[in-house]
């Protein structure tokens, strides 16, 4: 589709120009910058605009070429887009086209600032970049115009890009060379063979020399692999996966094109789960190699990550579909045709990329066993269904031509090596805070502080909705970044997801919206009713991360293990997993009383509260056992206090001898503040006794400005009524 004549006669070098003049200012500019406290200042250049092109003379005329003109098409679509209440608005208003925040922005022009449509990216073809920049007399880093994505991922050009980010990465990053440790290959690895030699499965062993090898992080999508490791296979396997004259097209096409990329990129060998762990139901190679997930995949030269296959079936290295790319000529000469003979000027327009293509979003996002095989590796390389994504511990890299440095990420960790708050946690991505996590901890500590725990609760948070196959693999399919900040923090002491040094807070973990009534039902026996992968897949969140003042202490904690060598290994299920607290407890006959709303109803505040919130939470009638227990009752257990609020924790009774054997319910955090906002001397001084009570009384200059905290009438009750100290065995 040819350009229209308005757009032939757009100067498109100059804006091209301007673009690159933006750019190169920018970058003087924000070598200057400094932190305002809420990140960097944006340098003024970038918001700058220059080099004004007139376009047509309202969006009715763009839209009347939009059929024969491919950028008119995308300007006329954008308009469509924004859904205008009246597009009569629009009538009469020029369009303009200009260099903006180094792209190509097309506004209205309005006679005052002129009003964005939409925003365009220029693109190069890759071949082109060098022919382009010489014709601008430009011999610096190129500035950030991207590449057009190749439709053919599979193409020898895409597997050279990717080639030169791992070869890059080799040669310049010392931080993402594995560690030494974990140079000894896996159990087993599959070689991958090349035009002449089919793959075949080879056995390690601890005399093995080290290797290179690429691991494939992948979804089954709920088929079972065409080819998998059995004992019935194995020597087969050994011999050549495609020993019976049939073509590598006969493999997953997952499988097969992980194959083709380890050749390209000059990996001998690739681990896939299928083919290198024994499958068969009655093996117990799973329950071994799950815990060794950290030094398959962090003893990796790169992880390979199939972010656009749905299935094994699907493959990744198919053709896409791509968004428009209109050429344009960036010639001396500025004439519309000229960009389809001269080899100096493969430059296009397209829409602006969107943000979310720059994530590995889809199904690999959302699979338990994924997560931990997308923070293990110091190398990653994403195939998504638009492009290639490199990650690794210094930058990331676009097919589209971005590059994201973490420099400054880690310049910022570094500066906080000694920040006692970790405020750092909470404003980076997943990835990196994990992977510079260990290096951010003091040298020297005399314990273990509460504010290391965050990043844990955040890999909780971020982990707990994923969907699994099986749900038993909940916890397995996370031992390995366990392993990680265990060892980071120098502790084994961990238990079914919660870590004893915090084993208070950790265990007031709920499911949004089912903070007290749980989803799943508490006979289920797969994780003890104390451990968040007991709640299935809700969102398990910790708002409690802050609250710093422990109420109850752990006796013990236990956990059965499967293989008792593997502290971060499988459990047995049944009732050997326990943790033993003593705190205040208070026990409750009933968890609900439907005649919670009469205010003439004889109960207490703390039983009116509980109430209410079993009838909010129930998702459907109200469950008899809450209002009508057999043999059985409730407790609250106070488990942590802040300034500003006290946290339960609500057990069921079992029938089990003694009586003191509970299951997990959920938690109740009490909060308030009357309407008043002020606070009484009487109640002032209840307080007060509340906090010698429990011998964590705060000083007087902590209490001042608290005055109008503390006024829920459930938070007076329970500073006023004797709760008994007791000890409860929670399964």
């Amino acid at each position: 589709m040819a350009l229209c004549e308005i757009c032939k006669r757009v100067d498109f070098r100059s804006l091209l120009v301007a673009c690159i003049q933006q750019w190169q200012a920018g970058r003087a500019e924000a070598e200057d910058m400094t932190d305002n406290g809420d990140g960097y200042d944006v340098p003024s250049t970038l918001s700058g605009s220059s080099c004004i092109n007139k376009h047509h003379s309202d969006v009715f005329e763009v839209g009347k070429c939009a059929p024969e003109c491919h950028l008119c098409q995308i300007i006329f679509q954008a308009f469509e887009r924004r859904g205008v209440k009246d597009p009569e608005d629009a009538r009469g208003l020029p369009i303009i086209l200009r260099a903006f925040n180094n792209k190509i922005q097309v506004c209205f022009s309005s006679g005052e600032e002129p009003i964005e449509l939409c925003t365009l990216d220029l693109c190069v073809d890759d071949a082109s970049v060098t022919e382009v920049f010489r014709t601008l007399d430009k011999d610096d880093d190129p500035p950030p115009i991207l590449y057009k994505v190749n439709t053919d991922p599979g193409s020898e050009s895409s597997l050279a890009t990717a080639s030169s980010w791992l070869q890059n990465c080799l040669r310049n990053h010392n931080l993402c060379q594995p560690p030494l440790e974990f140079h000894h290959p896996p159990k087993r690895l599959i070689n991958v063979g090349n035009t002449t030699q089919h793959p075949f499965l080879v056995e390690m062993g601890p005399n093995s020399p080290p290797v290179k090898w690429l691991c494939l992080s992948y979804c089954w999508g709920g088929f079972e692999p065409a080819v998998k490791l059995t004992r019935a296979n194995m020597n087969k396997l050994k011999s050549g996966m495609l020993s019976g004259g049939e073509s590598l097209d006969s493999l997953d096409a997952t499988v097969r094109d992980a194959i083709l990329v380890a050749r390209a990129l000059d990996i001998p060998y690739i681990w896939i789960d299928a083919l290198c762990i024994l499958q068969d139901k009655d093996a117990n190679e799973w329950n071994e190699q799950a815990p060794k997930m950290n030094e398959i995949y962090g003893g990796s030269v790169l992880t390979l990550v199939a972010a656009s296959a749905k299935t094994v079936k699907d493959g990744f290295l198919t053709k896409r579909r791509l968004q428009q790319y209109v050429p344009i000529s960036a010639s001396d000469t500025p004439s519309g045709d000229a960009a389809r003979d001269d080899p100096r000027a493969n430059v296009f327009l397209s829409p602006e990329w969107p943000a979310q293509e720059d994530l590995a979003n889809g199904p690999w996002n959302s699979r338990g066993w994924t997560m931990q095989e997308g923070l293990l590796p110091n190398r990653l390389l994403y195939y998504t269904s638009s492009q290639m994504m490199w990650k690794c511990k210094n930058e990331q890299r676009f097919e589209r031509g971005v590059t994201k440095s973490l420099d400054h990420v880690l310049k910022n960790f570094d500066d906080r090596v000694h920040d006692p708050e970790y405020i750092w946690l909470e404003t980076s991505d997943t990835f990196s805070k994990f992977k510079r996590f260990p290096y951010c901890l003091p040298a020297k500590w005399v314990k273990v502080e509460p504010e290391m725990f965050r990043l844990w609760y955040d890999l909780v948070e971020n982990y707990s909705p994923r969907q699994f196959t099986n749900p038993g693999d909940r916890l397995v399919a996370v031992s390995g970044l366990a392993k990680v900040f265990g060892d980071a923090i120098r502790s084994e002491d961990y238990f079914a997801g919660l870590w004893k040094s915090d084993m208070i807070r950790g265990l007031m973990w709920y499911i949004e919206g089912a903070t007290l009534i749980p989803r799943s039902p508490l006979d289920n026996d797969v994780f003890p009713t104390w451990s968040w992968a007991s709640a299935g897949c809700g969102l398990v969140n910790h708002d409690h991360k802050d609250w710093n003042i422990p109420l109850s202490r752990v006796e013990n904690a236990q956990v059965d293990l499967v293989d008792k060598r593997q502290p971060f290994g499988p459990l047995k299920t049944g009732s050997a997993n326990t943790i033993t607290l003593t705190g205040r407890l208070k026990r409750l006959p009933r968890l609900y009383n439907k005649a919670w709303e009469c205010e003439d109803a004889s109960m207490s505040a703390l039983e009116r509260h509980l109430s209410e919130m079993v009838e909010r939470e129930s998702p459907g009638k109200v469950e008899l056992r809450y209002s009508s227990p057999s043999g059985v009752h409730f407790a609250a257990l106070q488990m942590l206090r802040d300034h500003e609020s006290l946290g339960l924790l609500v057990l069921e009774s079992t029938r089990e001898a003694p009586n003191n054997v509970y299951r997990r319910v959920g938690v109740v955090t009490l909060r308030g503040r009357d309407e008043r906002n002020v606070c009484s001397p009487d109640l002032l001084a209840k307080i007060m006794m509340w906090e010698n009570s429990l011998d964590t009384r705060l000083g007087p200059r902590e209490w001042a400005g608290k005055e109008d905290e503390f006024h829920d009438k459930v938070l007076v009750e329970v500073m006023e009524e004797t709760w008994k100290e007791e000890s409860v065995v929670i399964i």
